[in-house]
């Protein structure tokens, strides 16, 4: 089927899963990043600032997790993946959609020049792209990598007004990512209008854990400048 695409959804994020995706016959992995002390680091948790303790929801695999109330956990940030490694083993095999995960704040020039330049060092720009919900990242790394791919998340009915001024007064903004249960009918027709031309298909993968690649394909008809996306199940 001609414009679909195939995206693992959080197998860039750990070194086993990637494996599995890299294997798989997927178009794009997708990884999250955060910036701290210079570097950039892959995970979807978020570090306890100073701490080196790392906290997320879910069910994760492996040693030294601590399980909290809700489904919450903790556990130390051991042996991190930085970019490079992954820049370094997808090596334009796949495509990579990294996700920008920031507190805001001063660090977003920084991030945002990192970004930039270890996408450079790989020679990565033909194969990555960048989304996230922190926009000022986004905005600042526009401005540093105007020839990189910058997608905008949006999962939120505040996202999304946000987003219709920002699209009606800013060409380069024009790429999105939509949680693909927020997408309805009002909403692509508007990024029907503002797009130039329409393809016939974007797909998500919606992953099953990174213990299994199999995952279900959910359709939808939507303009090129689109990618839906779609949270990890349980």
């Amino acid at each position: 089927m001609p414009g679909v695409l195939r995206i693992a959804h959080a197998y860039g994020s750990s070194r086993g899963a990637l494996e599995l995706a890299l294997a798989a016959p997927v178009d794009i992995i997708e990884a999250d990043i955060w910036y701290r002390a210079g570097n950039i680091w892959v995970r979807h948790e978020r570090r306890l600032g100073p701490l080196p303790m790392l906290a997320d929801r879910g069910r994760p695999s492996g040693r030294f997790i601590i399980p909290l109330p809700n489904r919450y956990y903790l556990r130390p940030d051991i042996n991190p993946m930085p970019l490079g490694e992954l820049l370094e083993a997808v090596a334009g095999k796949k495509r990579l959609l990294l996700d920008v995960k920031a507190r805001g704040g001063r660090e977003v020039d920084a991030f945002a020049r990192a970004i930039a330049q270890q996408v450079a060092a790989y020679q990565a720009g033909r194969w990555v792209s960048v989304c996230g919900q922190n926009w000022p990242v986004l905005h600042a790394l526009r401005e540093r990598a105007p020839q990189l791919e910058v997608r905008y998340s949006i999962d939120r009915s505040y996202r999304w007004e946000r987003y219709l001024k920002l699209a009606r007064s800013d060409e380069g903004a024009r790429r999105i990512c939509i949680q693909h249960r927020f997408l309805d009918g009002e909403k692509l027709a508007f990024l029907r209008r503002i797009s130039t031309t329409i393809g016939s298909a974007i797909a998500t993968f919606i992953s099953r854990g990174p213990g299994s690649c199999s995952p279900e394909l959910s359709i939808r008809s939507c303009p090129p400048s689109l990618v839906t996306t779609c949270k990890t199940a349980d």
